[in-house]
């Protein structure tokens, strides 16, 4: 089978860089500028996106294009922890002189198991990798797929792949337009904001523990102003407990908050301790 792209990635020169770290932009965001500092710090990051109701979570690189001239990586459908730390297992082997060869079955990074390597096709990038896209601002920006084999080593488009391992990987390397139907050629819907009062890419409140990736959104406030805020189970003490964050990065990490665009002025949504949610008025306001 033959693709798009070239069959061998490795570090080159010829290829320029035009992200945050070399052109360095003003107005990033609290998550964006902690993004910068890891990429510095240890070569490249990991964004993992939690899985919400039915749709399963993802995790790619961002930094290794800029460290490494080598392609980010992405994987889909499990622990997001997980992910986060097998990307990194496969960043340490491309430092370490074993540059992602497109249809190579690559070991070492699953227990037990080897994960192919398939390119992504571009069609893509907008609803999965808007970090990525944000740091890099402008081509190249290739990115492969590492997809996981069923518990029998079968991969999902094989014969008799199991159910979950078919359902839980996008098939990355097909146009989305020639993708067979699924949750993953619906994610388009979140390009644009839901949430009266705040364009996609307008700052919005969130706790820092949201705006860090280290925590759910359990409580949405739409205050009697117009604003946003996203916050986590944590109590909020005080301003000192929140940050700016673009809700694009909301929308694309937490799809479900979509839900809660109609939330009117004056009104909180939060999650019960059963996972239902709850809605109700508040006054006064209480960030007023």
């Amino acid at each position: 089978m033959s693709y798009p792209t070239s069959r061998l990635f490795s570090v080159s020169e010829e290829h320029p860089c035009h992200c945050w770290l070399c052109v360095e932009p003003d107005g990033l965001d609290a998550r964006e500028k902690n993004m910068v500092w890891q990429v510095q710090e240890h070569g490249w990051s990991v964004v993992a996106v939690a899985d919400e109701h039915e749709l399963p979570g993802w995790a790619y690189s961002v930094g290794m294009w800029h460290t490494m001239r080598s392609p980010e990586v992405c994987m889909f459908g499990l622990r997001g922890r997980d992910m986060h730390t097998w990307i990194n297992a496969v960043g340490q082997q491309v430092r370490a002189g074993q540059p992602l060869r497109v249809d190579e079955e690559r070991l070492g990074v699953l227990d037990g198991f080897p994960v192919m390597v398939r390119p992504v096709h571009e069609s893509w990038y907008v609803d999965l990798f808007g970090y990525a896209l944000d740091f890099y601002r402008e081509p190249p920006l290739p990115v492969l797929q590492l997809i996981w084999p069923d518990r029998h080593g079968v991969f999902p488009w094989q014969p008799g792949a199991g159910d979950r391992c078919r359902a839980h990987q996008p098939l990355l390397w097909l146009p989305k337009a020639d993708h067979p139907p699924s949750l993953w050629t619906r994610l388009a819907e979140l390009s644009t904001s839901p949430f009266p009062d705040a364009g996609i890419n307008e700052l919005v409140v969130g706790s820092k523990r949201v705006i860090s990736g280290e925590a759910p959104i359990v409580g949405i406030v739409h205050t009697h102003d117009g604003r946003w805020e996203f916050l986590d189970a944590a109590p909020v003490h005080g301003e000192d407990d929140l940050g700016m964050v673009h809700l694009r990065h909301l929308v694309s990490d937490h799809p479900h908050i979509g839900d809660f665009a109609d939330l009117p002025r004056g009104h909180a949504a939060w999650q019960e301790e059963d996972g239902n949610w709850s809605r109700a008025p508040f006054t006064p306001d209480p960030r007023s």
